[in-house]
């Protein structure tokens, strides 16, 4: 197999997912890795027995045996280091989100355009099997349209990343979870309006939103109702959720029938009822491996779709034009929040 050659960029939490992955496959080989913080950039080469590691990242942009790129930074930092990549001809796997601003997503996509060089940005939701079925019924009008979608989150302590944290950094739940905005972007199309409420309860000494609910109407008719927190003290992903599981309840709800998550006795099951059947069991029902609807397949097959564009020609599952949709989307809510009033994009 033709292996693409790879620096790291980042090498925080989110590179403890990669890293094996990326090591251990056929289609690659890490030739180094930086991160601004040298000890981090260090151990994280000894760790996993890459030869090449730096301070900064430019030494990884001019080496030129480096194909490919993987953006693992904090999110403030991803959009100027993928226009970099970008410029210097390399493909760029970007972690999610492209950016903390419209902006920022735009300056990416103009460096997308001038290039030909790949940019996926990596939702792992797009990967992940479970979530792509729940997509996918949706979208076979078995329920009909248009749809109400609620989905409720559990209190968690947040991500392990202090920086998440940090408003300036583009911190906050919103932003973390904007692969949640992506996976109902890319299931009823584009947004219409946005109503949000946004708070910070964490006693920690954070500045980031934590707590929010959110309604967002789609051009098709469609609406979702999204909610979650992570007030709970204390930072890092144990326990993951306080009294419940991440997603206490999903509940889908058309014309022509339902879906719901979990199942009534707190299963991690998918259940479809279709309306003249709503009186005895399901229609059909799925299990589900993690009850946010990602699966430990997901960031394999990120890592293969991304050799498959590179080196097939496959065309991106998820785009730069992807990400600015998804922000435009948070920023709408996040406007929302501290006017009173919806928001139409």
């Amino acid at each position: 197999m033709d292996k693409v050659t790879l620096g790291i960029i980042g090498c925080g939490h989110v590179s403890t997912i990669h890293l094996p992955l990326l090591t251990s496959s056929p289609r690659y080989e890490v030739r180094a890795m930086a991160d601004v913080v040298e000890a981090s950039a260090k151990q994280r080469a000894e760790s996993f027995e890459v030869k090449h590691w730096s301070t900064d990242y430019h030494a990884l942009l001019s080496d030129g045996q480096i194909e490919a790129v993987f953006v693992l930074t904090p999110p403030a930092m991803h959009a100027a280091i993928a226009v970099d990549a970008l410029r210097a001809g390399k493909h760029v796997f970007c972690e999610k989100p492209l950016a903390t601003t419209t902006e920022q997503c735009r300056n990416v996509i103009d460096a997308a355009s001038h290039s030909d060089a790949i940019l996926l940005l990596g939702y792992p939701m797009r990967f992940a099997p479970d979530a792509q079925n729940l997509r996918d019924q949706i979208q076979s009008g078995r329920i009909g349209r248009p749809i109400w979608f609620r989905d409720v989150w559990g209190v968690g302590k947040g991500a392990p990343s202090v920086s998440i944290h940090d408003a300036e950094l583009g911190g906050g739940v919103l932003y973390e979870h904007t692969h949640w905005l992506d996976f109902v972007l890319s299931t009823f199309g584009p947004a219409k309006r946005a109503y949000a409420v946004m708070a910070r309860f964490k006693p920690d000494d954070t500045t980031a939103d934590d707590t929010f609910v959110a309604v967002i109407h789609f051009t098709e008719g469609d609406c979702a109702i999204w909610s979650e927190s992570w007030a709970a003290a204390g930072f890092g992903w144990q326990p993951k959720c306080i009294g419940r599981h991440a997603r206490p309840t999903l509940d889908i709800i058309g014309p022509s029938g339902s879906m719901h998550f979990p199942d009534a006795q707190g299963n991690y099951v998918l259940s479809l009822y279709e309306r003249q059947d709503q009186s005895g069991p399901p229609t059909q029902q799925w299990p589900w491996e993690t009850d946010w609807g990602n699966n430990t397949v997901a960031f394999p097959n990120e890592h293969e779709h991304f050799y498959d564009c590179i080196r097939s020609g496959a065309e991106p599952r998820c785009t730069a034009k992807d990400g600015h949709a998804a922000i435009a989307l948070a920023e709408a809510i996040m406007e929302s929040s501290r006017t009173g009033l919806p928001v139409d994009l």
